[in-house]
C-alpha cells in the first residue's frame, strides 16, 4: 500500500503523523497535507513501511500552566481526568 492509497480511505479532519527514517515529516490535519503540494506529491507514492493510531492524552493547558509535556505511554497524569485532552493521530511509517 502507498501512501496515497491510505490516505485515500481517511478524511481531510483527520489528523496524521507522517515518519520517514525516525523523524516526523509531517504531523497535522490531513486537508492542510494535502495542501502542502510539494511534501504531499514526496510522499504520496512511498510505500507504508508500518501503521499505527497513536493516542496523544494531555492536559488541556499544559503549556500555558507549565505542565508536562503530552503524555507518553509509560507516565502517569497528575491532574484530573475532566483536564485532559486526547488527540488520535493515523501515524503512517515511509
Amino acid at each position: 500500500m502507498t501512501v496515497g492509497d491510505f490516505l485515500a480511505t481517511i478524511t481531510n479532519p483527520d489528523r496524521v503523523r507522517i515518519v520517514q527514517q525516525d523523524k516526523d515529516i509531517f504531523v497535522g490535519f490531513l486537508g492542510v497535507f494535502v495542501l502542502e503540494a510539494d511534501l504531499f506529491d514526496s510522499v504520496v507514492d512511498e510505500k507504508v513501511i508500518k501503521f499505527q493510531a497513536v493516542p496523544e492524552i494531555r492536559h488541556r493547558r499544559w503549556k500555558e500552566l507549565n505542565l508536562m509535556r503530552p503524555l507518553e505511554p509509560d507516565e502517569t497524569p497528575d491532574y484530573c481526568f475532566s483536564d485532559l485532552e486526547m488527540k488520535l493521530y493515523y501515524t503512517i511509517y515511509i
